[in-house]
């Protein structure tokens, strides 16, 4: 495996302890969710949620290269993403609809150099239950305040890139009453709007598309 491999692993694992390890107190009703028809969550209202997840893709915006001779691809569908929200469900119909405000960045450094590309993601997902404990969803997410800067070897750069949207889809497993393991794929595009460099070198030109597109895994806490 490799050494980004491993990164990720260990990253996601971070992550499902801290959220799992922050609600460790409402995790403990988990012997009697087998025998509870409805769990709290599923109660018709609103519900806050919580989410965390790592995702991969998307095309390569800047690279580092380490001591080592090794590299680190900053790509415009990584890595990290967290978010805050509110979820509606209904009462009478299998059907669940969610809104989260969420900050998706991905970013590294190696000595004086330093990469990264950030933005702020507001999506929208209707859920549908098939069983239980299954969920399938979909939805779009507006993607807006999207920006790379990098500084490497001495050459700094700098794009903003216009607001976009993209399409979710997403199936998701209720794996404690208020906790979620989901799977999902986003299809999204983003083009420079503006752009700035301190090299001669000129970069790429305003209008040019990068490939956002990405898959996830992500960890949620609905109560």
């Amino acid at each position: 495996m490799s050494h980004s491999g491993k990164s990720l692993i260990a990253s996601l694992a971070l992550f499902a302890f801290s959220i799992l390890h922050a609600h460790a107190d409402d995790f403990d009703s988990w012997p009697e969710f087998d025998s509870v028809s409805y769990p709290a969550p599923n109660r018709a209202g609103f519900h806050a949620v919580e989410r965390l997840g790592i995702t991969i893709g998307g095309d390569v915006i800047s690279r580092l290269t380490r001591s080592d001779g090794t590299f680190r691809e900053i790509s415009a569908g990584g890595l990290y993403q967290a978010g805050l929200g509110v979820l509606y469900q209904w009462q009478s119909i299998p059907f669940s609809a969610e809104l989260t405000f969420n900050y998706h960045v991905n970013s590294d450094y190696n000595g004086n150099d330093n990469a990264s590309f950030r933005r702020n993601p507001l999506e929208a997902l209707v859920y549908f239950k098939v069983l239980e404990r299954l969920r399938i969803g979909g939805g779009m997410r507006y993607v807006y305040a999207a920006r790379a800067t990098s500084s490497v070897n001495g050459v700094a750069e700098k794009f903003t890139f216009a607001d976009t949207t993209g399409s979710i889809v997403e199936i998701g497993y209720q794996v404690t009453p208020y906790g979620w393991i989901s799977l999902r794929y986003v299809k999204e595009t983003y083009k420079i709007a503006t752009q700035s460099t301190s090299g001669t070198i000129p970069p790429a030109p305003v209008g040019t598309p990068y490939d956002g597109s990405h898959t996830g895994l992500f960890i949620s806490y609905e109560y």
